[in-house]
């Protein structure tokens, strides 16, 4: 029997299938085919993307460039606004306000909106009757227009009670000097454009909303202008001058010019008010000039305190020009003499003696001939001879040939009085003093007992000053005029320290021009116009420096 038949063999049968799937195969022409329309696609999505990209961001950039437009730019105003109402205040060495800002009202008006034009402008010139002119102007054409900056609280009040709706209001900041005059010609003054001084050389520091403090006394500034004020209206001088200033580190106490303006109205400064004669002028300073003889003599050992000089006959210094002492009735006078007397024939005989030489190296040692800096105020370049030849040499000596600004005579005398020491003047408080030892200090001991003697017995009696003992030195210069020296017109001065035993401060007084003097001089001289102002300064100001009362002190 074959058993193959009983076997089945499942595996080889076929299974039955309702539909007979076709298989494909693909040669390599699909294959290619294929791939380059993979390819293709590909490529086409890129494209696709990259122009989205590009889109995407075109349409950023001008939402960016919006925000920019309609928020940043607003952010840029809001910081210069704000800068413009955080301007740092102007302070005097007691931290008391000198300028600040103050948040005001501008007032605008709208022409489209008038109610009735014709009640509108007779209401508007009766607040501001300076302006009737213009509101004529204004009210011609539609316009929206700024009418006035700075109003005051009445005219807001009075604008306010029109109702109105064409007037508007707008808030606004504006620089007030509380002190008016006082300081004008420190601060300067702040307007759309800063004109000068300490509101333009610390414009910066003021701009980023910090403090500028000056070495300033708003008690002993408001003394000295006082005073000056007084005696300028007193001698109809043309303009006055004084420095206060601490010998030892060179602080400005006080600094006062006058004429003078107000610059909370910068626009009614009168012409040759705004410079401050303290740094920005020059002057042939006469007989204060005198001391640096002695000083020369002292510091150059030459003996000269012993020796006698002849001056009745006078110094023939040039072929046409004598110099005499009309008003020495000696007619030989000692080394003390000459200074306390001012004498200028023994000035020139004194000078003789110590030499030319010596004479130029001192005005080159104290700085003279150097731009003198103060950080915060403009300052004027002394004038030297441009040949210091020996007639140069002998008009020096009694202080003529020779111009120089009053800080920069102020300065050097604080070498001679505080020890021999240089200072350089500041205004600005936080600026260091950096002080250089230029002349013996028996050179100064001796220069402060001469100024001593001077106002004890000298030129300057009228200097003194009850219950505290001063030194000083009289001026009295004549105005040059056309090449000609002016027999009536003269500059007279006083500068002097105090307490002499010991100087502190310094103090000088410089009247130009005076014309008249109720005393019994009928000519005015340092020692009758300048020196009795200087008295008044410091019998007022010496007990706030010195913090006590210095007539129980002395």
């Amino acid at each position: 029997m074959d058993k193959s038949k009983d076997i089945f063999y499942e595996n080889v049968i076929p299974v039955k299938k309702e539909k007979t799937v076709n298989v494909k195969f693909k040669d390599s022409n699909d294959i290619i085919l294929e791939e380059r329309k993979k390819k293709l696609i590909s490529s086409a999505n890129n494209k696709n993307n990259l122009f989205f990209y590009i889109v995407s961001s075109f349409y950023i950039f001008i939402i960016i460039s919006l925000h920019n437009i309609f928020f940043i730019k607003d952010n840029l105003n809001i910081t210069k606004k704000q800068r413009i109402s955080d301007r740092g205040k102007i302070l005097d060495r007691n931290g008391e306000i000198i300028a600040t800002n103050i948040k005001t009202k501008d007032l605008y008006l709208d022409t489209r909106k008038i109610l009735d034009s014709t009640d509108l402008k007779k209401k508007l010139k009766e607040i501001f009757p300076q302006k009737n002119n213009y509101f004529d102007k204004v009210f011609k054409k539609d316009q929206y227009i700024r009418i006035k900056q700075h109003l005051t609280s009445q005219e807001i009040n009075s604008l306010r009670k029109i109702g109105d709706p064409a007037i508007k209001f707008h808030n606004s900041e504006k620089r007030i000097y509380l002190h008016h005059n006082l300081f004008s010609h420190i601060t300067g003054f702040k307007s759309s454009e800063i004109k000068s001084k300490v509101e333009r050389n610390f414009n910066q520091i003021l701009e980023n909303g910090k403090d500028v403090k000056l070495s300033v006394d708003l008690r002993v500034q408001t003394i000295v202008y006082d005073e000056l004020l007084r005696s300028l209206e007193k001698f109809d001088a043309n303009s006055a001058v004084t420095i206060v200033m601490d010998v030892n580190n060179g602080e400005i106490i006080s600094m006062v010019s006058l004429p003078d303006f107000n610059p909370n109205h910068p626009e009614d400064i009168k012409a040759f008010t705004e410079n401050n004669l303290a740094t920005e002028a020059r002057y042939e300073m006469g007989s204060t000039l005198k001391i640096f003889n002695a000083a020369l003599a002292f510091e150059n050992n030459m003996q000269l305190e012993e020796k006698q000089f002849l001056i009745n006959e006078g110094y023939q210094i040039t072929y046409d020009k004598l110099i005499e002492d009309k008003h020495i009735k000696d007619k030989i006078i000692n080394f003390d003499d000459i200074f306390t007397k001012s004498s200028n024939v023994g000035s020139i005989q004194l000078i003789e003696s110590i030499g030319i030489e010596k004479q130029k190296d001192f005005f080159i040692k104290m700085d003279f001939h150097n731009d003198l800096k103060i950080n915060g105020l403009s300052t004027v370049k002394n004038k030297l001879p441009s040949d210091w030849n020996d007639l140069a040499s002998k008009f020096i000596s009694y202080g003529y040939g020779i111009s120089i600004s009053p800080i920069s005579l102020v300065s050097v005398y604080c070498s001679l009085v505080n020890g021999g020491f240089k200072i350089n003047p500041k205004i600005h408080i936080t600026d260091k003093s950096n002080k250089e030892k230029v002349l013996k200090s028996l050179t100064s001991q001796k220069v402060n007992n001469l100024l001593r003697k001077i106002v004890e017995s000298g030129t300057g009696k009228n200097a003194k000053v009850n219950g505290l003992t001063v030194g000083g030195k009289t001026g009295t210069s004549r105005k040059l005029e056309n090449g000609e020296y002016s027999e009536k017109k003269v500059i007279t001065s006083f500068i002097g320290t105090f307490p002499i035993n010991k100087p502190k401060y310094i103090a000088f007084v410089l009247f130009d021009e005076p014309r008249r003097n109720t005393k019994e001089f009928l000519e005015n001289f340092g020692g009758n116009t300048a020196a009795p102002t200087f008295s008044r300064i410091v019998r007022k100001v010496s007990p706030i420096l010195n913090k006590n009362n210095y007539l129980k002190s002395f």
